[in-house]
């Protein structure tokens, strides 16, 4: 009932706030129409006053004392024009409109002053608390699309970042905590095309580099790198028999050596036949060796041969430097022989000799 009776207030209020410029267009047209009678000029001129006090009232919100402003000019204005009729007129009409204005005004205050009564009424925490009652999850539903399409946008910024792994786990939390499980499972494939196309890439670069390490013959690092790559991609089909292929290159780089060995003892290259077998028997088990035994036995007697002749040619030349040289790889590669007995007595005086050019030059 009170709010029923206070909103009819609030209506007449701003009807009768409104009406001062109302009015004060209607006293200036009909001036404008009589225009020449005797009350014509002086209402002009004091609908245009009022016009403007009802302009500035309505813009600064000072309704009321717009009202007040227009009836005091317009009155002026018809005592001016000397009329009596028009005077007792308008006199009748400012008592009657200052007084519902007035009425009004208090009406609408003691409005306000109830409905500001009712509110501070209400303690202040209790607003606080029905603001803070709407809680997270509430505030997730109301503002679900916006987180949904939010968390689409970060999907595809880290799919186009190469950030797969975040992807895919926000994926996880579209379909859990949004529900959207389709669309989820439609993003998941996506990211995991991507991820293998990824994968298959850098695979290929990797497998590059293990053909490198396979080149200089490094097959521990090759052995190495190859658990590594296990380890980065577990499941990957290109990793198969990813060791088998480290094996088969060392086998094949084997059989490359053993035809090289045993074509330079044949041709009597006796020092490039030594360095093969040295190569060579870091990949020879026993069983493998006996098949080399007596071409090995062979070329390790010409290529000791030779140091020994070398090494004599070359005392005999007075060349002490290559005479020393010679004698050092006698007596590393074949200590416990005579020869490397030999050169070992001989080694002393012959350092001597090499020293006493050395001087005189």
């Amino acid at each position: 009932m009170h709010s029923q009776q206070d909103e009819r207030i609030h209506v007449l209020a701003r009807l009768l706030l409104v009406s001062p410029l109302l009015i004060s267009l209607a006293v200036l047209t009909a001036a404008i129409d009589w225009w020449g009678t005797y009350w014509s000029e002086p209402m002009l001129l004091a609908s245009v006053a009022a016009l403007l006090a009802a302009t500035i009232a309505m813009l600064t919100h000072r309704k009321s004392a717009g009202v007040f402003a227009v009836l005091v000019l317009l009155g002026i204005g018809a005592i001016i024009s000397g009329g009596p009729l028009l005077t007792g007129g308008m006199v009748v009409a400012a008592i009657g409109w200052a007084g519902a204005a007035l009425s009004i005004s208090l009406s609408k205050r003691g409005t306000l002053a109830r409905s500001s009564s009712q509110e501070t009424d209400v303690p202040p925490w209790e607003k606080l608390m029905e603001a803070l009652q709407l809680s997270e999850n509430a505030k997730r539903v109301l503002f679900r699309d916006r987180e949904l399409d939010l968390l689409r946008r970060t999907i595809q910024d880290d799919m186009a970042s190469g950030d797969v792994h975040a992807a895919l786990m926000l994926c996880d939390q579209m379909g859990s905590e949004f529900g959207a499980v389709q669309e989820a499972e439609q993003l998941r494939s996506q990211i995991q095309q991507a991820l293998h196309k990824q994968h298959q890439s850098q695979i290929q670069e990797e497998l590059k580099l293990l053909d490198e390490l396979l080149v200089k013959h490094k097959w521990v690092e090759a052995y190495q790198y190859a658990a590594k790559m296990r380890r980065l991609y577990p499941e990957t089909p290109l990793l198969h028999g990813i060791e088998q292929h480290i094996a088969d290159a060392r086998v094949q780089y084997r059989h490359t050596l053993e035809a090289k060995f045993v074509d330079a003892a044949e041709k009597n290259n006796v020092e490039i036949a030594m360095e093969l077998l040295k190569e060579l028997d870091r990949y020879l088990t026993p069983d493998e060796a006996r098949r080399f035994m007596e071409t090995a036995d062979s070329v390790i007697t010409k290529y000791r041969d030779t140091l020994g002749t070398r090494f004599k040619m070359a005392v005999s030349d007075r060349r002490w430097t290559e005479a020393i040289g010679f004698g050092d790889a006698i007596m590393s590669q074949f200590p416990n022989t005579t020869m490397a007995k030999e050169v070992r007595e001989l080694l002393d005086t012959i350092q001597s000799r090499a020293d006493e050019d050395e001087t005189a030059t």
